[in-house]
C-alpha cells in the first residue's frame, strides 16, 4: 500500500510550476483585495518581505505537496491528466481547503469570505497546476 512509483521530475516541475502563481496571485492579480481582506497595510507587508526564508519554505512545501499528489496518483491508479486534476481538487477540498477554512474562521481578519476566496483560490489553483504536471507525466 505504501509503495509507489513516483516520477521525481514531475514532482520537481510541479513544485516549481506553482511558484510563479504565488507571485502573480499575491502581486498584480489580488494584492489589493488580499491586503484589504486580511487588514494589512503596504507598510506591514514591506517589513515582512525582507527575508527570502518564506519563499524558500513555500518552495519546499510545494515540493512536499507535489510529491504527495504524485504518490497518491500512483497509489489510486490516477493515470491521466483528468484523473490527476480530479485527485488534486479532491485533496484540496477534503484536506487543504477544509483546514484553511477552519483557520480563517478562527483568525481575526477583516473579511473571512474574501480571505478564503483569495487564499483558498490560490491553494486550489496551485494544487491543480501540480496535478496537471503530474498527470502529464503519467
Amino acid at each position: 500500500m505504501f509503495e509507489a512509483d513516483v516520477n521525481y521530475l514531475a514532482v520537481l516541475i510541479g513544485g516549481l510550476a506553482a511558484q510563479p502563481l504565488g507571485f502573480l496571485w499575491y502581486g498584480p492579480l489580488f494584492s489589493k483585495a488580499w491586503m484589504q481582506a486580511r487588514g494589512y497595510s503596504e507598510a506591514e507587508l514591506a517589513e515582512d518581505g525582507q527575508s527570502p526564508a518564506p519563499y524558500v519554505l513555500a518552495l519546499a512545501l510545494a515540493l512536499v505537496i507535489a510529491y504527495t499528489l504524485a504518490r497518491l496518483a500512483d497509489m489510486t491508479g490516477a493515470d491521466s491528466v483528468g484523473d490527476c486534476l480530479a485527485l488534486a481538487a479532491f485533496c484540496w477540498a477534503g484536506l487543504a481547503g477544509s483546514v484553511q477554512a477552519v483557520q480563517i474562521v478562527f483568525n481575526r481578519v477583516d473579511s473571512k469570505l474574501g480571505t478564503f476566496l483569495i487564499e483558498g483560490g490560490y491553494q486550489l489553483t496551485s494544487f491543480l497546476i501540480m496535478g496537471l504536471v503530474i498527470g502529464c507525466f503519467q
